[in-house]
């Protein structure tokens, strides 16, 4: 077993997971179609940075467990215990089929930024502080962007997304 790499954890960034063992790509993608975005080097420069394996699993629906200790398989590593995430039910992604009945605000398309090679985070952050009730700040992107979604839960807002549709996520933000 490899014993000087680092160790492979829900809590991996993907880039870094990439950076010490580039042929788990491959991998990942079998585990969801929303992992070929890997392959446009500014998501990989940004997004990847920031997003675990936990919030990787969650938006490519699958199991933690099983992604992680497939990867922990691949680079030579033991696997985990399937106990090994006691959080990973912390990160809800909120999937609606149609449109939000709020209107709608404040719009960013935070693609371009990600392309430019910048993180819209402190974008996002401040429309949604400029929220008022019955406000909606919708933001587009080309994948489901987990950790901003997880961020913006835990400072108290209501977010929810239409699922993914030819490569655009529409993500809604309100004030609870």
């Amino acid at each position: 077993m490899n014993t000087n790499k680092p160790d492979i954890t829900p809590g991996t960034k993907v880039a870094d997971l990439l950076k010490e063992f580039p042929q788990l790509e491959e991998l990942l993608k079998h585990f969801s179609p929303a992992f070929a975005a890997l392959k446009n080097p500014v998501l990989r420069k940004t997004v990847a940075k920031v997003t675990s394996l936990q919030q990787a699993a969650k938006v490519g629906g699958v199991s933690i467990v099983e992604m992680v200790n497939t990867l922990r398989k691949e680079a030579g590593l033991l696997p985990l215990e399937n106990s090994f995430c006691p959080n990973s039910e912390d990160i809800h992604i909120p999937f609606s089929e149609k449109m939000l009945p709020a209107t709608i605000t404040h719009t960013l398309d935070v693609r371009p930024i990600i392309e430019s090679g910048n993180h819209p985070k402190d974008q996002i952050l401040d429309l949604a502080n400029k929220l008022n009730q019955g406000d909606c700040l919708e933001f587009i992107s080309s994948f489901p962007p987990t950790p901003l979604i997880d961020l913006l839960q835990k400072k108290g807002y209501s977010v929810t997304m239409l699922a993914p549709d030819e490569g655009v996520v529409r993500t809604f933000v309100k004030m609870k």
